[in-house]
């Protein structure tokens, strides 16, 4: 099975770094100083769950991609880029997809599906995935992973819109895909992953953006890692209060979250070491283009779209405008 990694930061250079390191065909997609960082130097993964350094890995350059950029056709394409990135990175790929092409997102969003759509990559061969996993990548191109399990979950998407001919077409389709994320669960497990499977892909990417998204939101706001949002109790308040409130927004979408689901999250928030950033967190300190537009702007317009009442969600969200207007 041929993997092929899009954007080889924190989460793209983790996953397939595990991959290659277990003898996995891997194919790394990246530019400009990445692509030299890997074509020099390989890739070093430093982690909690051990080190590993892979002095030659096969990458090939973003800019130029054709059918004869791989040696072999892409069986599974990752997407590990930031939410910004996502137009380009599929008009990159797109001559790297054949029938049989499993394309899965592993972007922080909840909308990546309908973005591959709208740029042309047929719902066929889009899969839902998403990444746990604490971790950032060092300006020498070094992968630090400092907290959480690295875990990937995969799931198949019920498109709205998308019919077939015959219910007995519908099946075999559900039985390919079950299949085909079977397989891909395999080769990550065989690589040391912890992968799961899941029926209700929208609710799992929700239950992650819950995760993410907020405390994001809440911390770029006001400036504080997770350490500093717990000393203080009115912030960690906050905290559970944003949470909440883009869990009203994934129920008045029609995703199935519970109250259990946000105690999981909260629950999880609490075991992250105190000196836990987000890397929105991180880019938007740093001056950098974040994934504000799809982790606080997208909400926030599901809010208002939806009639809801979300008032920390809209207070980091001026403040974050304001903030970067300067």
């Amino acid at each position: 099975m041929h993997f092929v990694i899009v954007g080889c930061g924190a989460v793209g250079g983790y996953f397939g770094g595990r991959l290659a390191q277990h003898g996995e065909n891997v194919t790394f997609i990246a530019r400009g100083q990445q692509l030299q960082t890997l074509q020099t130097s390989g890739l070093t993964i430093n982690s909690i769950e051990g080190d590993v350094n892979l002095s030659k890995v096969s990458v090939v350059n973003a800019e130029n991609l054709s059918l004869d950029s791989l040696t072999t056709p892409a069986d599974v394409i990752f997407l590990c880029v930031k939410s910004y990135q996502l137009p380009t990175a599929i008009a990159q790929i797109k001559p790297l997809i054949h029938q049989q092409t499993c394309v899965v997102s592993l972007l922080n969003g909840v909308n990546a599906a309908d973005v591959m759509q709208a740029h042309g990559i047929a719902a066929e061969n889009i899969f839902g995935g998403l990444a746990k996993i604490i971790a950032e990548k060092t300006a020498e191109g070094v992968i630090n992973h400092t907290g959480a399990k690295p875990h990937v979950t995969l799931g198949a998407f019920n498109f709205e819109g998308v019919t077939h001919e015959s219910a007995e077409l519908a099946l075999a389709k559900k039985s390919t895909d079950t299949e085909q994320l079977s397989n891909i669960a395999k080769r990550l497990k065989l690589a040391g992953i912890s992968v799961g499977i899941t029926s209700d892909i929208e609710l799992a990417l929700w239950r992650k953006f819950i995760f993410v998204a907020a405390w994001g939101a809440l911390a770029s706001a006001r400036k504080l890692n997770l350490g500093e949002i717990r000393s203080q109790s009115h912030i960690e308040f906050l905290l559970e209060r944003i949470i909440n409130e883009y869990a009203d927004i994934a129920r008045k979408m029609g995703v199935n979250l519970n109250n259990k689901h946000i105690k999981e999250t909260l629950t999880f928030l609490s075991r992250l070491p105190e000196t836990s950033e987000t890397s929105m967190q991180r880019d938007i300190a740093a001056g950098q283009q974040s994934e504000f537009d799809i982790l606080v702007a997208y909400p926030m317009a599901q809010v208002t779209a939806l009639n809801l009442s979300a008032p920390v969600l809209t207070q980091c969200y001026q403040k974050l405008v304001a903030s970067m207007s300067k």
